[in-house]
């Protein structure tokens, strides 16, 4: 008995000496994965016991797993506050529980201090920031998971923006990603989801971005894809000879986010006009280009006055760490994918996805439009989702996801990180009300992209020929539409019974899934 009493004290007295020393020496990069491994036993838990024995507790599950997760992404920061704000992203997926608690983190990415900036610079430049800068504004500007910009002010007088990466990070990441291996691998194993073969992809992304001499070399790149190519888009410039592995300079802009709709007004622009050129910029990252900007959340984005044009608006980009290389072979699958949609080809879509391994086409192409996609005629690039359509895919896609991937050996890499590019920029269209086409956009950018090594005539021949053939498509959608209203008006639809067959679908969808679908809302941008 008194041996084991002292095992138990020793082990106590151990387990907290290792905790103070993790906390104060170690920057908790024990501490931090213990508390996100204990969350994911508990979620597991949560899934697949409690609701087994409990299912009509499904919405309380939810929102304990909801705000459990926020609190450790609040309580660990640094990359967990980028997990979250993914997170607040994906609220055509998660239940509304998760959608709305994860938004507020958009703004609660902490910063450090004074001190640890100036620490920082000088271990990067070997000297203080007094010696590079003639000012240095003590408060940042900004601040994001991994970093904080601050305004300074060259020598020469020339204002610039000074990004530092939070020190913390350098020592918690490699901790953070080997955690994050170890939680897709327990979650493809608990939930039979095909998930773990992305980890490299992700976790070889993410380091890039905490390098931002790799950032810079990216923002050179985006700035000849877009600068001149695309009106009214802008990528701000890099002092390379100020930019090291944790301090990246580039050049000051002012402007206002692209989610303050209300400024972009004042300043007498077009929300629209606004909205379409940002489409039309990573229209032709995704389409054209093949180097795709991964992480296009709105404070990224910032809408200015154009420099000498005063009376013209421009978008400018910001943050370039994390980016999709598209290869030449798949960027050139992805624009016939894109056609094959609008064009509704289930030919070439069904072609397509066997190539990448996917044996569902049609949730597939309704995953990349964020709209459902049925085999069968329809304009899918100005259709409006019916409510029953909305309900069938978010009821199909629980029970259809586990055999969309047939082979995952074969699923091009780009579409992880792109999937991300397009839901978040799908999110921002729909905070603007759905302002623009979105679907038209990519389309045309990919007819573009389909034959982008050839003549300027040719492309010029093909463009007109894919628009005349989305034009064709759009009529016969119009006129069916009008056909149906006119029958409605004499009183032959039978409108009545797709009012049963949504309700119905709606009490399913919530029986399965725990949360209501709200029929006030079925636009999905």
């Amino acid at each position: 008995m008194k041996w084991g009493r002292a095992c138990s004290v020793a082990l106590g007295m151990g387990t907290l000496a290792l905790h103070q020393y993790d906390t104060h020496y170690c920057y908790e990069r024990f501490n931090r994965n213990v508390r996100t491994l204990f969350a994911a036993v508990r979620t597991v838990w949560d899934y697949k016991v409690t609701l087994t024995r409990h299912p009509e507790m499904l919405p309380e599950i939810h929102t304990k797993v909801a705000y459990r997760w926020y609190n450790i992404c609040c309580r660990n920061s640094g990359l967990y506050i980028k997990l979250g704000q993914s997170v607040s992203m994906q609220n055509h997926v998660l239940p509304p529980e998760f959608a709305a608690l994860f938004a507020t983190l958009q703004d609660r990415a902490p910063t450090i201090s004074f001190d640890e900036v100036c620490s920082v610079i000088k271990e990067e430049f070997g000297a203080s920031h007094e010696e590079i800068f003639s000012e240095f504004d003590k408060e940042a500007v900004a601040s994001a998971s991994i970093a904080q910009v601050h305004r300074a002010v060259l020598k020469d007088g020339t204002p610039v923006a000074v990004k530092v990466q939070k020190p913390n990070i350098r020592y918690q990441m490699p901790w953070d990603l080997r955690c994050y291996r170890i939680l897709v691998w327990c979650f493809e194993k608990t939930f039979s989801l095909p998930i773990y073969f992305t980890v490299d992809n992700v976790c070889e992304s993410v380091s890039k971005e905490a390098d931002f001499k790799c950032e810079a070399q990216f923002t050179e790149r985006a700035r000849r894809d877009l600068v001149g190519k695309v009106d009214n888009v802008y990528v701000p410039k890099v002092y390379h000879q100020l930019t090291e592995k944790r301090v990246m300079t580039m050049e000051w802009i002012d402007g206002v986010k692209l989610s303050h709709f209300d400024d972009i007004a004042r300043m007498g622009f077009s929300l629209k006009t606004v909205m379409t050129t940002v489409f039309q910029a990573f229209a032709h990252q995704v389409f054209i280009s093949g180097f795709v900007h991964g992480d296009p959340h709105p404070g990224n984005l910032l809408v200015r006055k154009k420099p000498g044009n005063q009376q013209n608006y421009e978008v400018v980009l910001l943050d370039h760490g994390l980016y999709v290389p598209e290869r030449p072979q798949f960027r050139e699958q992805y624009c016939r994918l894109w056609m094959a949609m609008v064009l509704t080809d289930f030919d070439e879509l069904t072609n397509i996805c066997h190539e990448w391994g996917i044996v569902d086409p049609e949730l597939f192409a309704s995953m990349q439009l964020f709209k459902p996609m049925l085999n069968k005629k329809k304009a899918i690039h100005v259709a409006k989702v019916s409510r029953l359509e909305l309900v069938q895919l978010q009821l199909q896609t629980k029970e259809r996801i586990r055999e969309l991937l047939s082979d995952t050996s074969k699923l091009p890499l780009e579409l992880i990180i792109l999937a991300r590019t397009m839901s978040i920029l799908r999110g921002i269209n729909k905070q603007a009300g759905s302002i623009v086409n979105r679907i038209n956009i990519f389309a045309l950018a990919a007819a573009d992209g389909s034959i982008a090594n050839r003549s300027t005539r040719l492309r010029s021949i093909h463009r007109i020929t894919f628009k005349f053939r989305l034009w064709l498509i759009e009529a016969a959608y119009y006129t069916t539409n009008f056909i149906a209203n006119v029958r409605d008006w004499l009183g032959l639809s039978a409108a009545h019974f797709e009012h049963i067959l949504e309700q119905r679908m709606s009490d399913s969808l919530e029986q399965k899934l725990g949360f209501r679908f709200n029929f006030n809302s079925t636009d999905l941008g």
